[in-house]
Order: C-alpha cells, then sequence, then structure tokens
C-alpha cells in the first residue's frame, strides 16, 4: 500500500487521528493558570483595599483624638480657653498647628477646618453647653471628629468620633 501525501504539507493520512490535541491541552492549561491567577489577584486587591481602609481608620481616630484634646484644653484649661468673643460672634483660632474657623451655634459652638476641601486629614469638633437642673451647673458635650482625609464628599474618607461628657459647676 502506497502512502498518500498532500501535496502541500507532506503529512501523511496516518497521522491526522492525533491533530489539535497538543492545542487543546495548551488551552486547557493556560485557562487554568489564568482562572488561578484571576482569583489570586482578586484576593490580592481586596487585601490591600483591607489595609488601607485600617490604616485611614487610625489616622482618623488619631485627628478625632487630637480634636478631643483641643477642645478640653481649651474649655477647662483657664489660660487656654478660646475667647469669648470668638464663640459668641465666630473667627478663627488655632489648635496646634491646625486653622479652625468657630462658629457659634444655640448652646454652643462648632469648630471646624479653615480648608473643607483638602486632601490632608483634619478635625471637626462641635461642643454644646446646657444647663441641668441642678442650680449653677453646666452640662459639656464634646464631639470630636477626626477624619482621613478632610473633604467629607471624597469617597474614600472615613470618619471616627468621641463624645465626651462631663458637668462643671459654674
Amino acid at each position: 500500500m502506497k502512502k498518500f501525501k498532500f501535496p502541500l504539507w507532506g503529512i501523511s493520512q496516518r497521522g491526522t487521528k492525533n491533530k489539535g490535541y497538543a492545542i487543546l491541552f495548551t488551552i486547557v492549561i493556560v485557562s487554568a493558570v489564568s482562572v488561578i491567577t484571576a482569583g489570586l489577584t482578586n484576593a490580592v486587591y481586596k487585601q490591600l483595599i483591607l489595609s488601607s481602609l485600617a490604616k485611614d481608620s487610625q489616622s482618623a481616630f488619631y485627628q478625632a483624638d487630637t480634636a478631643s484634646d483641643c477642645a478640653l484644653y481649651a474649655d477647662r484649661v483657664e489660660g487656654a480657653k478660646i475667647p469669648i468673643n470668638i464663640i459668641t460672634t465666630g473667627g478663627s483660632w488655632t489648635c496646634g498647628v491646625s486653622s479652625l474657623t468657630v462658629t457659634p451655634i444655640s448652646g454652643g459652638y462648632k469648630i471646624y477646618p479653615i480648608d473643607e476641601s483638602s486632601s490632608d486629614p483634619c478635625f471637626r469638633i462641635d461642643v454644646t453647653k446646657n444647663t441641668i437642673t441642678i442650680p449653677g451647673t453646666t452640662k459639656t458635650t464634646i464631639k470630636a471628629k477626626g477624619y482621613n482625609i478632610c473633604n467629607t464628599s471624597n469617597l474614600r474618607t472615613v470618619e471616627r468620633e468621641i463624645q465626651i461628657d462631663y458637668d462643671e459647676q459654674i
């Protein structure tokens, strides 16, 4: 029996049964490796997001802690009180290296950063003072909010709040 050769390729008919097996095997292996790579990439991405969130949360908490210290110091230490005219009419005040705007509200005041669109960490303080039933006693509530990004409309902004309540004799 004479072997028949294809005129252009020189391949015998006898070898045609196994054609394409190597390509199919290669496609299966490449697909499996691609699926594994995609899964690992997704897991790594999620871990990066979680570690970033933990760092941002810590930064926001430190800002809130700093804000509560500033507010307590300004409210409780006689020589560092915010001047009464700023509390009643508004103005600017500096706590550490932060330049802040003081805005009077009913029963207290708010302290906000001057540049609220900044991408730097910052804090905001809300102080309310209420006279309670015991004559001459004022209940003070300090809400110190810390942010990892001062621009609160940014989706990556993390907020942490510390609230301090205390009573003082007037």
